[in-house]
């Protein structure tokens, strides 16, 4: 399992300003699948599966040396809540985030 499969989840943070403006809808699960494969989405699952057993871990020191426009404004334990969110939406039957092959589309 790598950390830095938490990297995909947690570059969402940096569109938003305010944890309520996250919305997880049938159009971000056909980001998610559009543009990763079935095997990129288990890896971030899995990832997310520890993150779930480790609460206190450094979840923003993740994106330390990451290409972002600027620093992350959460708190760390915002982004381990928002981790566990994104993790209930992908384990979401409706969105088959986890189940869903197709091929992935170039952006």
């Amino acid at each position: 399992m790598k950390k830095n499969n938490l990297m995909t989840p947690i570059f969402w943070l940096y569109e938003i300003s305010s944890l309520e403006e996250v919305k997880f809808t049938l159009e971000s699960s056909n980001y998610i699948k559009d543009g990763y494969g079935i095997e990129e989405r288990n890896n971030i699952y899995e990832a997310l599966q520890w993150a779930k057993d480790n609460p206190n871990y450094n979840f923003k020191g993740i994106m330390k040396n990451a290409p972002v426009p600027h620093k992350l404004e959460f708190s760390n334990k915002e982004v381990y809540y928002y981790l566990m969110k994104f993790k209930e939406f992908m384990e979401n039957k409706e969105y088959e985030i986890l189940t869903d092959d197709r091929p992935t589309i170039e952006f």
